[in-house]
């Protein structure tokens, strides 16, 4: 259960050049792991010198990968990435519901069904390439999902179409502070709640990954969206 705490702010580094540079080492391990999709040096000095120049406060820096055949970036490609970076950099327990990219079934072995992962109806389309999203107040002071405490992550789907996607992903790989937080149960674990799972394959699309602790490992998994469960908390970016 979430334990509370002081600032997460003290804990991750918002400035731009900082984010930049983070973005750069995490950079070198995609080049290693998923070399077609490394992100050209011009591009990072790119968005140095002009995004970083108008920096606003609570501002985070995102990458949208690969394109979903109509120009935006690929939601499921961006978190297939940044959650392979995470599980090979943290102790951690995943679900395996979060596959993005699942084997077929193979019924010789009585296994007759596979996840399936989509963004939700409704969600934002993710650019390609750099772009900025600013935490909400009351997250960035707090931690992710204290703005909203009441609510579901269904409730939170009808705010905005900018819920927690690939962003979840990307931000633990950033602010490496946060994974801390999170595994100390100084941050409530969050919900990346524009993502859409049905477990056991078909339709029934209601669950959600989350992002948390468990036994003091990063916790990749996932929680019913219709659920207001008080250590999952949603929210969205402004």
């Amino acid at each position: 259960m979430y334990q509370g705490g002081s600032s997460s702010v003290s804990y991750m580094d918002l400035s731009a050049k900082a984010q930049v540079e983070q973005w750069r080492t995490v950079n070198g391990w995609i080049e290693k792991r998923f070399s077609a999709h490394r992100i050209p040096d011009a591009a990072l000095a790119h968005v140095e010198s002009s995004v970083c120049a108008e920096w606003a406060p609570q501002s985070c820096l995102f990458f949208g990968f690969g394109d979903d055949g109509k120009g935006n970036a690929d939601p499921i490609l961006t978190g297939h990435i940044f959650v392979t970076y995470l599980s090979e950099k943290y102790p951690n327990e995943k679900s395996r519901f979060v596959d993005f990219y699942p084997p077929p079934p193979d019924p010789a072995r009585f296994d007759f069904y596979r996840p399936k992962m989509k963004m939700r109806d409704g969600a934002a389309d993710r650019p390609q390439g750099f772009y900025v999203k600013a935490l909400l107040p009351g997250d960035a002071e707090g931690g992710i999902g204290m703005t909203h405490k009441a609510l579901s992550p269904a409730d939170i789907r009808k705010l905005s179409p900018w819920g927690w996607g690939p962003e979840g992903f990307q931000f633990l790989a950033i602010h490496e502070g946060y994974v801390q937080r999170l595994t100390d149960k100084k941050a409530p674990a969050f919900v990346l709640g524009d993502y859409a799972i049905a477990p056991y394959g078909g339709n029934e699309y209601y669950s959600a990954p989350i992002l948390g602790a468990v036994r003091g490992r990063l916790e990749i998994g996932i929680t019913n969206v219709r659920d207001n469960i008080p250590k999952y908390a949603p929210s969205h970016l402004a």
